[in-house]
């Protein structure tokens, strides 16, 4: 737990809340924002904190008149949410509420961020863009302790559990999409967990590789806040520019893995899977899953031990695990209409043999999931208490 550097009372009163000339907080009373209002939300309490600058510059390179771009940033000089403005200096991002020090890997933090935002700018459609580190579905402390909750970004130790992250997502609120520039979100485990809070997620099947989508900031945004073409056309679009500049590097920098899900259509995927597998009705007598499966993580990289994958490729996985031929199609058609678009590089961070621990790939269907395996039994045991485990290991009908 972090120690405060002021009471709490006074640390309390000592949140400043700005009315800013113009925008969203005057003039949306009367009409909506001409493009999406986009939060980002950065949890730079960690060792992430030397991108600060550097994310903020490329923020204020990227945004245009007319946007609504607001920027929530932790970091150990303490949290603010401000919102990016043009000024007689320049382009800048002016204060609208200080907080100090607090934990930005808490649900109730990013609540009352979208909350907040949700109120001084009143509109039919949000974006979420989120930075920080992340293990998808996996329990907090990195990859490197299979055990504990389920974590999605990080503070001092503090992790967001993935529940609490989806609840923390306002009901009601419009929120258009997610993106996360975090590694290893494209999991069935997370998806699933955010359908009915946010129909449409970007996310990596693997880590993502600094400096992530900084680089596309300045002609980014455009994309992320245009209001005029479908969202999905939207994401792909700024999707599909990430993975050319990635294309473009050399050596190691040439990693990459990057999908858009439909979170609404995981219900049926999971049903799907469940009926194509039989509910995976020989997995609990595996100790080890298939040899040669793809996976999306770096077993050994992290100080894991033991050092084993946690991060299949789903459709790998259920071609292993297929048990009734009949259903088969039925399962493509369900995993096309949840993944409607992704795209990888080769290799990842060298490939198989490199020093980095890296991998080649050669299968990508945009989602992954976790497979149980007897090295870990805590892991195997939280994994059961999931919403994807239970909706794909019923009993079928």
């Amino acid at each position: 737990m972090k120690k405060s550097l002021i009471p709490a009372v006074t640390q309390a009163l000592a949140v400043l809340s700005v009315v800013l000339p113009g925008g969203c907080t005057k003039e949306l009373t009367e009409r909506p924002p001409s493009r999406r209002p986009l939060v980002v939300y950065m949890a730079l309490d960690n060792n992430l904190r030397g991108e600060f600058s550097s994310r903020l510059a490329a923020l204020r390179a990227g945004w245009r008149p007319g946007m609504e771009l607001w920027v929530y940033a932790d970091t150990p000089e303490g949290a603010s949410l401000g919102r990016m403005d043009s000024t007689p200096e320049g382009v800048a991002l002016r204060t609208v509420e200080r907080y100090g020090e607090e934990n930005s890997a808490s649900g109730a933090t990013l609540e009352r961020v979208l909350r907040t935002v949700w109120r001084l700018c009143p509109s039919d459609g949000y974006g979420l863009l989120f930075f920080s580190h992340a293990t998808g579905w996996l329990p907090a402390g990195t990859l490197g302790h299979p055990s504990g909750s389920r974590s999605v970004g990080s503070d001092h130790g503090s992790e967001i559990e993935l529940e609490s992250f989806s609840a923390a997502l306002p009901e009601g609120m419009p929120l258009d999409y997610v993106v996360f520039e975090c590694c290893l979100m494209a999991g069935a485990e997370v998806m699933l967990e955010l359908q009915g809070r946010t129909p449409w997620v970007l996310a990596s099947s693997a880590e993502v590789v600094a400096p992530g989508f900084r680089p596309l900031y300045e002609s980014g945004l455009e994309v992320l806040t245009e209001r005029t073409r479908p969202v999905p056309e939207l994401l792909a679009a700024f999707g599909q520019s990430y993975m050319s500049h990635v294309e473009g590097l050399s050596g190691e920098y040439r990693s990459a893995t990057l999908s858009l899900i439909r979170t609404s259509s995981m219900p049926a995927l999971a049903e799907a899977v469940r009926r194509v597998t039989r509910g995976f009705a020989d997995e609990e007598g595996r100790d080890t899953p298939p040899a040669g499966l793809q996976h999306f993580d770096r077993p050994g990289a992290y100080g894991d031990r033991p050092a084993a994958a946690r991060f299949y490729d789903l459709e790998a996985y259920v071609e292993a695990c297929l048990a009734d031929p009949d259903a088969e199609a039925a399962f493509r058609g369900a995993l096309a209409d949840a993944v409607v678009w992704r795209d990888a590089t080769e290799r990842f961070l060298g490939g198989d043999g490199s020093p980095y621990k890296g991998f080649d790939i050669g299968r990508h269907s945009g989602l992954t999931l976790y497979v149980p395996r007897g090295e870990f039994p805590a892991l195997n045991e939280t994994y059961r208490r999931t919403a994807w485990w239970q909706a794909t290991r019923e009993e079928v009908y």
